[in-house]
């Protein structure tokens, strides 16, 4: 994240606090991502114990619909860097 600002800064755009939430977003997408599709998250193991199933047919379960959500979350703030740059 200070890598962002400084990067931002160097480049004297007009706004580097925009750009530092855009990569604020991209870091936290990517949490969320990992998280949803980690076999050794909590939440993961967590939600297939309570439900009784098999945690990797859960982990597969999971991998489509946060993939599809990580997607458009990347391209929408990839769009949103390129657009107000």
């Amino acid at each position: 994240m200070p890598l962002a600002y400084a990067v931002a800064t160097a480049h004297g755009l007009e706004h580097p606090m925009f750009f530092m939430t855009i990569c604020f977003a991209a870091v936290m997408d990517g949490s969320v991502y990992g998280d949803q599709c980690s076999p050794i998250s909590d939440t993961t193991v967590l939600s297939s114990m309570c439900c009784g199933c098999d945690l990797m047919d859960h982990v597969k379960t999971q991998i489509p619909q946060a993939s599809v959500a990580a997607l458009i979350a990347g391209l929408l703030w990839t769009a949103c860097a390129f657009l107000f740059a």
